[in-house]
């Protein structure tokens, strides 16, 4: 009989950037979190401070970096830029407004794993850097004999890819919009060698309504 392996994972997106708050493109290019508002994160610092976690591992970018210094969780990062959101390369801080018109743009809105974004990534290449990050991440439990629990800081796009891969959804974008600050819970399974989604939750839990 095969042995059961588990993962419980959290994805948690970083605080808002200004450009975030004014639904500009923001890929690779390396913007701080706005300070305003931060005690919105105070909920989830309060959830997951009381957590044992085996690794953490974060996007290198400084918005998700600052995100983690202000949870203060008791673990020391791994940064990898493989976690980092899609560089949208000539798009990076436009708007769709100063876009919408652009064919090479609405090609890549119907199908952006086969079209790249201008002196940027395509779909496929950010697939597959994701990939190997979360292939180098798992097969360091895949054997461990223990249920691991991982936390990433991370982005958007990434957090709804890994959804799709986890068969946590169906497509891309059908995966549930994380908003900043706020995360998934996933519980995963070692199913014949591919990681599955068994269980799905939102956090930080919403408090109780009094």
């Amino acid at each position: 009989m095969g042995v059961d392996r588990y993962v419980d994972l959290y994805l948690i997106r970083h605080w808002i950037t200004a450009w975030n708050k004014d639904k500009r493109y923001l890929g690779h290019t390396d913007e701080n979190i706005m300070m305003d508002g931060l005690d919105e994160l105070d909920l989830l610092k309060t959830e997951l401070e009381g957590l044992s976690f085996d690794a953490i591992y974060s996007s290198d970018l400084i918005r998700c970096q600052r995100t983690l210094e202000y949870l203060r969780l008791c673990h020391f990062p791994n940064l990898d830029l493989r976690l980092r959101e899609m560089n949208f390369g000539d798009w990076e801080g436009k708007k769709y407004e100063e876009l919408k018109e652009d064919s090479s743009y609405q090609k890549w809105l119907d199908n952006w794993e086969l079209h790249s974004t201008p002196s940027g990534e395509s779909g496929q290449m950010f697939q597959d850097r994701v990939d190997a990050f979360v292939s180098d991440m798992l097969d360091k439990y895949r054997f461990s004999g223990k249920k691991a629990t991982i936390l990433i800081m991370t982005h958007g796009g990434v957090i709804r890819y890994m959804l799709r891969k986890f068969n946590a959804t169906e497509s891309f974008w059908e995966s549930p919009a994380v908003a900043h600050g706020k995360g998934l819970f996933l519980k995963l399974e070692d199913k014949e060698g591919d990681w599955v989604c068994n269980s799905l939750s939102v956090v930080p839990i919403a408090e109780k309504e009094k």
